[in-house]
C-alpha cells in the first residue's frame, strides 16, 4: 500500500529513512532500521575515518539489507575524505547533511555509482542539487532536531515537490503515522525521522537523554547557534536558557565568539545539563520502543488512517 518509487530506488520495503545522528546513531540503530524494512543511515560526524570504517563493517555484519552513510559538509577536506572512504567500502547510498558543500560531493559520488540524497532546507538548494545529479532530495523543515533552516516542513515539502522531478523525502516534525500520511499527501515519496529513532531501544543515546525526550513538551525544543555557529534545534535546559539570553544580548561578533568559547568549556560539566539534539516532535514521544515496533506501528496506523479517509470521502 505504501510502496513508492523511493522503495524501488533504494530497494527497501517501506519508504522510511532513519536520519543520521552523530554519536547516538551507530550500527545497532542503522541495522535495526534496515532490518525492519526502512533505510538505516550511519553518521560521519564526531568519529574518525577508522571509526567510520569500523561502523560500516559492523553494520554489514548485522544486516543483509541496504543501508546508507551520511556525510556532513564540515569542510572540503572532511567531505572528500569521507566520500572516498564510503566509495572504498562499497557503500551505494549516501545522504549529505544540511548545508551547502563547496566540494562537489554529489558528482564525486555519482562517478562511483552511488545513489545520493542531499538534505535540503530550501527549494533553491533542492533545484541546484538535482541539477548536480542527486537521485532524490530530503526536504527538511525547521521542526527537525539538529541543524535547521528557517522554513517549516508543511510549506517546504509541496514547494520542493513542485520544483524537482526526483523523489522528495519529507523530514522535520514527523514522528508517527499521521505525519507519514501527511507527508505522502503533500507529494513526498517517503519520510526521514531522527528524534523518534533517537528514543528507540537500539539508539546509542544514554537513558537520561531518552527520558528527557519522553518528558519534553511541544515547547521544549529551541534553536541556538552557540554550539556550532549554525542554528541547531535541541531540548532546552536551565543552563541553555541562560546562555541563549546572553546570546540575544551579545553586542558584537567578538562577544558572541567569546560566549561560544565559554560554552565549549561548560559542556565538559554536568551531564544532566548536556544538550539533547531533538526536534519538536519530542512532545509526541511517550515510550521508548524498538525500531521494529516504531516502523510497524507507523505502517499499520497509516493504513487505518487512509481507510478512514476513504470512508469519509465516500460519505461526502
Amino acid at each position: 500500500m505504501f510502496h513508492t518509487r523511493l522503495c524501488d530506488l533504494l530497494e527497501i520495503e517501506y519508504p522510511i529513512l532513519q536520519g543520521a545522528m552523530g554519536i547516538v546513531g551507530g550500527p545497532r540503530l542503522a541495522a535495526a532500521t534496515s532490518n525492519a524494512g526502512g533505510l538505516g543511515i550511519l553518521a560521519t560526524w564526531g568519529i574518525s575515518l577508522d571509526e567510520l570504517r569500523r561502523d560500516i563493517r559492523e553494520t554489514r555484519s548485522l544486516t543483509d539489507n541496504p543501508f546508507g552513510v551520511n556525510i556532513v559538509p564540515l569542510s572540503p577536506e572532511f567531505t572528500r575524505s569521507r566520500a572516498e572512504l564510503v566509495i572504498e567500502e562499497g557503500i551505494t547510498i549516501v545522504t549529505t547533511g544540511r548545508g551547502d558543500p563547496t566540494t562537489p560531493v554529489v558528482s564525486l559520488l555519482k562517478e562511483h555509482h552511488c545513489k545520493v540524497l542531499p538534505v535540503v532546507p530550501t527549494v533553491r538548494h533542492a533545484v541546484r542539487l538535482e541539477a548536480e545529479g542527486a537521485d532524490a532530495v530530503i526536504a527538511s523543515g525547521n521542526e527537525a532536531g539538529g541543524h535547521v533552516g528557517t522554513v517549516a516542513t508543511m510549506p517546504l515539502i509541496p514547494q520542493v515537490v513542485d520544483a524537482v522531478k526526483v523523489p522528495v523525502i519529507a523530514a522535520g516534525g514527523i514522528g508517527d503515522a499521521r505525519g507519514f500520511v501527511a507527508a505522502l499527501s503533500l507529494g513526498a515519496c517517503g519520510i526521514q525521522m531522527g528524534t523518534r529513532f533517537l528514543a528507540a531501544h537500539e539508539s546509542d543515546a544514554d537513558l537520561r537523554s531518552k527520558q528527557r525526550i519522553l518528558e519534553a513538551s511541544e515547547e521544549d525544543s529551541v534553536v541556538s547557534s552557540l554550539f556550532t555557529g549554525k542554528t541547531v534545534r535541541m531540548l532546552r535546559t536551565t543552563r541553555l536558557d541562560k546562555l541563549m539570553d546572553l546570546e540575544r544580548r551579545a553586542e558584537s561578533k567578538e562577544d558572541l565568539k567569546a560566549l561560544m568559547a565559554k560554552v565549549r568549556q561548560m559542556r565538559q560539566g554536568d551531564t544532566d545539563e548536556m544538550e539533547v539534539v531533538a526536534g519538536q516532535i519530542s512532545g509526541m514521544v511517550k515510550a521508548v520502543e524498538s525500531v521494529e515496533q516504531i516502523i510497524r506501528n507507523i505502517i499499520k496506523d497509516a493504513a487505518r488512517i487512509c481507510k478512514q479517509l476513504g470512508r469519509t470521502a465516500e460519505d461526502a
